[in-house]
């Protein structure tokens, strides 16, 4: 079974907006990742690439979850930012 973990990295090109990236790691070297998927958005805060993110590490791990604390920014494919 795949392991991923995510990553929520500051977008370079646009200040203080930020994307996450979902990395898998390879199956025979638990110290390398590759890249699994990425936001195809900018978010305005950590908080919210963050909540979006955890989305997407869940459906990739196919684990279940919902954070009933966060902030409505959406789904992790963007669809509301549109």
């Amino acid at each position: 079974m795949p392991s991923h973990c995510l990553q929520i990295i500051a977008d370079p090109d646009h200040e203080e907006t930020y994307r996450w990236v979902v990395l898998e790691q390879e199956p025979h070297d638990a110290h390398i990742f590759k890249p699994h998927s990425t936001s195809e958005c900018d978010f305005d805060s950590w908080a919210a690439a963050l909540d979006a993110g955890t989305l997407a590490l869940a459906a990739a791990d196919g684990q279940p979850y919902e954070n009933e604390a966060a902030d409505p920014v959406g789904d992790a494919d963007c669809s509301s930012l549109d």
